[in-house]
């Protein structure tokens, strides 16, 4: 007796609408019956590369003889779909039969095909022998770390997961190229610069920076304008770490990058030149408003510079982040260990001054320490000779500054708050001063015991 539901089946695969005929497949998957196998092995000489992938997955679900000869022929379709389902779709019968040709879709197919292939032998017990099976497999398998060990006898394969494996696989396999150093795997790595995958052009970058050959630049420098901020920070230091000198130029161009950490990447590869042409950009970016841009910008000037910038270095000794002053420390000694004889900086004396009036008491302490150095007055003429003070009078903001710096873990700063407050007579400062006679220095306490009493007498 003829079924019914099989022949209506196999009358809608011969139809010419693709959609008709991918639905046919699926009915007769839906069938689970035998005596549908034929035709569903029919179906993988569909002209549509939907229905044959269709057709193979179905044929997995029958442990028959003819399904499983269907399915190895499937391995060898032109289309990728097809033979990822019937690598799979074997994987369902477990037939040992299948592994030999199973292995030559692995040593010879594209990446997604050896990743189903490789899941395939795996349940089959499959172990890799030879070399070039290992480094497919492995390949397939993701482990790069087991194909790095092979050196250069991976690289075509390597090679094939840059060009058509996933996003990530891309990125491990320019990773893994980058370790060889072979001339070889250079236009790999230059031709994954043009890759849609951001990732994947940033590893490649990284891939060739390690190489560090100069053949690369060319290449490099269109990134540098690339839409993608971890790949422009890749770019930048990709060419700082080859010290292109022909970079010098289309780096100095990128002190205003929207992105904060291309900015201070790129002050960091303008220190690693250690050309001067590069000195009015790393100058620019100690202005930035990012902390890490000028702190490196400033550690690049220590590399750059000469006595000629010693004024912003110190400038920058008085940063409101303790990092910025450290490193402009360490560039001024860089540049000048004797940087404070300097005559100039009396140009900046009355900047530094102002910086007594922060209110951050970190640059308020580098700033009397910088005054001290420069001018030779000790920290209490630096506060008392303030442009705020006039006459025996003191402004409320001086005496607001005084009263913080009374609290200063230094004890030579809390001296010279209180001495300045004192020497100031103003009925103003009297709470203040009160407040110091609790200090746990005995100086402290005394300037302030003498300077309530010479305010009241002079009432």
């Amino acid at each position: 007796m003829v079924n019914t539901k099989l022949w209506m089946a196999q009358r809608q695969l011969a139809t010419g609408s693709p959609q008709k005929r991918l639905e046919a497949v699926q009915k007769l998957r839906a069938l689970e019956d035998p005596e549908g196998v034929p035709i569903l092995v029919d179906a993988l000489n569909d002209g549509e590369a939907a229905v044959r992938t269709e057709a193979a997955s179905a044929l997995g679900d029958f442990k028959h003889p003819a399904a499983i000869k269907a399915l190895i022929s499937a391995l060898r379709d032109h289309a990728e779909a097809v033979q990822e389902a019937a690598a799979q779709a074997l994987k369902k019968n477990g037939d040992r039969s299948v592994i030999e040709p199973l292995v030559g879709l692995l040593l010879g197919g594209t990446p997604g095909v050896q990743h189903y292939t490789a899941q395939t032998l795996d349940a089959l017990n499959w172990v890799p022998r030879t070399p070039g099976e290992q480094i497919s497999y492995y390949v397939a398998r993701g482990d790069f770390k087991r194909v790095s060990m092979f050196g250069p006898a991976a690289i075509k394969a390597l090679a094939a997961v840059l060009r058509s494996g996933t996003n990530e696989r891309r990125v491990a396999a320019a990773n893994t190229l980058a370790e060889f150093g072979e001339a070889s795997t250079l236009d790999l790595l230059v031709n994954a610069l043009g890759d849609s995958e951001a990732a994947v052009r940033a590893a490649a970058i990284n891939g060739l920076a390690r190489m560090g050959d100069s053949r690369a630049v060319p290449g490099l420098l269109p990134l540098l304008q690339d839409r993608d901020r971890n790949v422009r920070v890749a770019a930048v230091t990709a060419l700082g770490q080859m010290m292109a000198k022909e970079a010098i130029l289309p780096l100095m161009e990128m002190v205003r990058d929207r992105e904060w950490e291309v900015r201070a990447v790129l002050a960091e590869a303008l220190g690693r030149f250690g050309d001067r042409s590069a000195l009015p950009a790393a100058l620019e970016l100690t202005k930035d408003a990012d902390q890490e841009v000028r702190q490196n910008a400033v550690e690049a000037l220590g590399r750059l510079g000469n006595e000629s910038i010693i004024n912003r270095l110190v400038l920058a000794m008085v940063d409101e982040h303790m990092g910025v002053r450290q490193a402009a420390a360490r560039a001024a000694a860089m540049v000048d260990p004797y940087w404070q004889r300097s005559p100039t900086l009396l140009a900046v004396v009355s900047e530094l001054q102002e910086a007594l009036r922060r209110g951050d008491s970190g640059v308020q302490v580098a700033a009397a320490g910088l005054l001290r150095r420069i001018t030779g007055r000790s920290a209490a003429e630096l506060l008392a000779l303030s442009p705020a003070m006039v006459g025996t009078s003191v402004s409320v903001t001086m005496i607001e500054l005084f009263q913080r710096l009374l609290g200063d873990l230094d004890e030579d700063v809390r001296l010279a708050a209180a001495e300045a407050l004192a020497r100031g007579r103003s009925p103003a400062t009297i709470p203040a001063l009160q407040a110091a006679l609790s200090d746990k220095s005995k100086w402290v306490r005394r300037v302030a015991e003498q300077g309530i009493a010479a305010i009241m007498a002079s009432k």
